[in-house]
């Protein structure tokens, strides 16, 4: 329940982040753009936590959702500027996105 509510507020804050960056670069004459694809580990308990992972990951500005491993473990994930930090991108993602994900209580997923 505690996630529940919280998770709005992180949610809101990766998206303003987000658009606060891309805004950045697109109205400077030097974009910082460092674009790269991203194979991020993902450990969540059903299908239905990793199409919110995904459309979550899609929905952030600078970030887009492109594949999915077979087995579900890896999401390949294009980042506007993960190209200066991969593996810092893929932490970001993994410490954030993916433990928040994880924490949500999901219907229709076969496990309570």
């Amino acid at each position: 329940m505690k996630t529940l509510l919280i998770f709005p507020f992180f949610y809101l804050g990766e998206i303003v982040s987000g658009a606060m960056r891309v805004a950045r670069d697109v109205l400077t004459p030097r974009p910082d753009l460092k674009p790269v694809l991203l194979h991020v580990p993902v450990d969540l308990p059903s299908d239905a936590h990793r199409l919110m992972l995904a459309c979550l990951v899609s929905m952030t500005p600078g970030t887009l959702s492109v594949d999915q491993s077979a087995d579900g473990r890896f999401l390949t994930v294009h980042s506007l500027y993960g190209g200066g930090d991969p593996a810092g991108e893929i932490e970001h993602i993994q410490k954030r996105y993916v433990a928040m994900v994880a924490k949500l209580r999901i219907p229709f997923t076969g496990h309570a």
